[in-house]
């Protein structure tokens, strides 16, 4: 990590601080820096700490600076930013920024390997007890192939040959690393409320496969790359 400051013209107060961590593990003296400055009646705001998902920087900020620092979370590139013209190649290469510029695709699926195998062999045992990466590969794979699907605990506990409390616990590690992300139980009732508000002339569900068809109440289910056409 390194930091650089700047102050006010004028001002004889000390810089703020900027952080940069990167991947690599924070500064050791991060909390010291930050306690002395704000002892020194430094207000808030005065730091702002850039890095990536690091469980070393995680770990050091939410157990020893809770209550005096917030976290904001990047989503990846989504269709909004990426443009509706090669919705496939979003979809196929993700939203990490290095794996959807790669220069070719062989380069954009070797940036995700190397990417998953260093979460599955070194992030994820940093985290407490010892989970067989191999196992963890095979979970993920099949939350891949399941995505805007129903959360189904019991099928994929038997997939792995391990019980339901067991699988949920591996979500939960995911959905921690920023690597899944769990939407909410849905009721078709809401969904009924708001068209009966809005009063659509069409309705659509977006998922991530190809076919299209229709669902109860006149709404359609239909493709991401569809709909990014249609769009």
């Amino acid at each position: 990590g390194r930091s650089s400051g700047g102050s006010r013209p004028g001002s004889d107060r000390r810089p703020s601080i900027l952080l940069f961590c990167g991947d690599a593990s924070p500064p050791s003296n991060t909390r010291e820096i930050i306690d002395d400055r704000i002892r020194d009646g430094e207000p808030a705001g005065h730091f702002l700490i850039l890095g990536s998902a690091s469980m070393d920087l995680m770990r050091q900020s939410g157990g020893s600076l809770a209550g005096r620092i917030g976290q904001l979370s990047l989503d990846p590139l989504d269709i909004r930013e990426t443009g509706s013209e090669d919705p496939m190649r979003l979809w196929i290469r993700g939203g990490f920024p290095r794996s959807f510029l790669a220069a070719g695709d062989s380069a954009s699926t070797l940036w995700r390997q190397n990417f998953i195998r260093t979460y599955l062999e070194r992030d994820i045992p940093m985290l407490g007890p010892r989970i067989p990466a191999e196992t963890l590969r095979r979970f993920w794979t099949m939350l891949a192939h399941s995505q805007g699907g129903l959360w189904n605990a019991s099928v994929l506990a038997r997939s792995l040959a391990v019980d339901g409390k067991t699988v949920t616990r591996y979500l939960d590690l995911l959905v921690d690393l920023l690597l899944v992300r769990r939407l909410p139980p849905f009721h078709a009732r809401q969904l009924r409320v708001a068209l009966d508000d809005i009063k659509p002339e069409r309705a659509f569900v977006v998922y991530g496969g190809t076919e299209r068809y229709p669902l109860p109440g006149g709404v359609e289910a239909i493709g991401l790359a569809e709909m990014a056409s249609v769009l």
